[in-house]
């Protein structure tokens, strides 16, 4: 019984004390962790932006497409049957949701000589690994709006970036 017990304890010990803040490097791990495809270059501009470049193109449909002016229009819709390359002149956006982590990625694909480079925007909730986030829970839908306007906000680098690749 006395064996029990320790035993227990000792799991209820690990379980509870494991959630220490996680350092820069680790954060940026598990960024890279919860993209839908693999690069070999992912670094942090200024926080809670980082950026990336693939060696190849990223063959993987959009949940959006933003243009020059900043016009973001849905591209996945029923008149989208066939899939097509990304243009140059178009970011592809995808919006990644990872509800246990308490996190939103938005990832901005722009085509450079043929490769995938972009931009990956991060929205954290505050969480015992991650105490730095907004002290909200971005995942909620009831939050949507918010979450709206903050990405919309963070599109102008994006576009900046696009206009400079296409001189």
């Amino acid at each position: 019984m006395k064996h029990l017990f320790l035993i227990l304890a000792a799991i209820c010990m690990v379980a509870c004390g494991g959630q220490k803040p996680l350092t820069e490097a680790q954060f940026t791990m598990s960024l890279q962790k919860n993209l839908p495809f693999q690069v070999c270059s992912f670094k942090q501009l200024k926080p809670n932006v980082y950026s990336f470049k693939c060696d190849k193109y990223v063959d993987m449909l959009p949940d959006y497409e933003v243009n020059e002016e900043g016009a973001l229009m849905v591209w996945r819709t029923t008149f989208q049957q066939q899939h097509v390359n990304q243009p140059k002149q178009y970011i592809w956006r995808n919006i990644q949701i990872d509800k246990r982590n308490g996190r939103i990625l938005c990832i901005d694909r722009l085509l450079k000589e043929n490769k995938t480079t972009g931009y990956v925007y991060v929205l954290q909730a505050e969480t015992k690994q991650t105490p730095d986030g907004f002290h909200w829970d971005v995942t909620d839908p009831r939050h949507m709006m918010i979450v709206a306007s903050i990405l919309a906000d963070q599109t102008e680098l994006s576009i900046d970036l696009l206009k400079i690749l296409n001189r």
